[in-house]
C-alpha cells in the first residue's frame, strides 16, 4: 500500500523540514517548482543541494521543475551530490528527463500527472521510468482540461489514474492536495472519497493535515482484527479440506477478500 502522506516544504523554507518530521511527516517533498519564484530558482536550488549533501533520510524527495531548462539544471545539480529521490511534475513523454535520458541516476522516482497528455501517456512512461509511485496534481490537471476543481468533474480522471497504477503494478496512487488546511472535517471527507476511489495516500501542504490523512489511509484496529480472523479461518478451513466457506457475517469468502486482508496485514507489518 505504501506511505500515506507526502508533505510539501518550499525549497526556501528548509528549516521546516525537521519541524515537519517532528510533527509526524512520513515523506517530504522539498519543492523547487511552484513555490519558488523564477528569479530565486538558482539560489534556492544551490541552497537545497547544500542542505541535502550533508546526508538526509531516504524519505526526502525533491520536486524538480517542469520547464525543460530549469528541470535540466535541477537534475544536473542533484546528480552532482548523488541525490537519488525526485518528484517529476507535469510528467509527459516530452519531459526533459525522459527525452534526454536523464532519469537513469535516480533510484526513487514519483511522477505527478497534471495534464491530459500525461495521463494518456502514463502506460508508456511506466515502461521507460522505474516509477516508485504516481500522483495527481489536480489544480494543474483541472486547468489543463478547463474543468472546475470539483470531485464530480475529476472523478473519471482519478479513476483512470488508479486503473493505470494497478496496470503498471505500482502502489495505490497519491491523491492531490486539499488547499484549505484549516478545515479538518472537509479534509477528512476529501481523503475518505479518495480512499474509496482507490487512492492510498495524499499530498499535503501543512503539518496540521498529517494526522487526519494518515488515519483515513491506515487500516483501523477493527479492519486489522477482521483481516487476521479471515486469514486464520482460511488456514483452518484449508487444513480441514474445505475450499469455499462462509464467514461469520454470512459472506462467501472469495479471492478479493483474501487479497484485501493480506494487503492490510502487509501494510501494518511495514509501519
Amino acid at each position: 500500500m505504501g506511505p500515506t502522506t507526502y508533505l510539501y516544504v518550499p525549497g526556501n523554507k528548509l528549516d521546516f523540514v525537521e519541524k515537519a518530521f517532528n510533527k509526524g511527516a512520513e515523506n517530504i517533498f522539498i519543492d523547487l517548482e511552484d513555490s519558488i519564484p523564477v528569479q530565486l530558482k538558482s539560489a534556492v536550488r544551490d541552497s537545497v543541494c547544500n542542505f541535502l549533501k550533508e546526508g538526509k533520510p531516504s524519505n526526502i524527495y525533491v520536486r524538480i521543475n517542469s520547464i525543460d531548462s530549469f528541470q535540466e539544471e535541477d537534475i544536473s545539480a542533484l546528480n552532482k551530490i548523488k541525490f537519488k529521490n525526485i518528484v517529476i511534475p507535469k510528467l509527459e513523454k516530452n519531459s526533459a528527463i525522459i527525452k534526454k535520458g536523464l532519469h537513469k541516476k535516480f533510484e526513487k522516482i514519483i511522477g505527478l500527472i497534471e495534464t491530459a497528455l500525461g495521463l494518456d501517456e502514463l502506460k508508456d512512461i511506466g515502461q521507460i521510468l522505474n516509477l516508485e509511485r504516481v500522483g495527481i496534481g489536480e489544480v494543474d490537471f483541472a486547468a489543463d482540461l478547463g474543468v472546475a476543481e470539483e470531485e464530480k468533474y475529476l472523478e473519471f480522471y482519478r479513476s483512470k489514474l488508479v486503473y493505470l497504477s494497478r496496470l503498471l503494478n505500482l502502489p495505490k496512487p497519491i491523491g492531490g492536495v486539499f488547499k484549505n488546511f484549516t478545515d479538518i472535517e472537509a479534509l477528512e471527507n476529501f481523503a475518505h472519497e479518495l480512499s474509496k476511489l482507490g487512492f492510498g495516500s495524499m499530498q499535503l501542504i501543512h503539518p496540521n493535515q498529517i494526522e487526519v490523512v494518515r488515519k483515513v489511509f491506515t487500516p483501523s484496529n477493527e479492519e486489522i482484527e477482521n483481516a487476521r480472523k479471515l486469514l486464520d479461518s482460511i488456514s483452518k478451513n484449508q487444513d480441514s479440506g474445505v475450499g469455499v466457506f462462509v464467514n461469520e457475517k454470512g459472506d462467501i469468502v472469495d479471492a478479493a477478500m483474501i487479497r484485501k486482508a493480506e494487503e492490510i496485514l502487509n501494510f501494518i507489518e511495514k509501519l
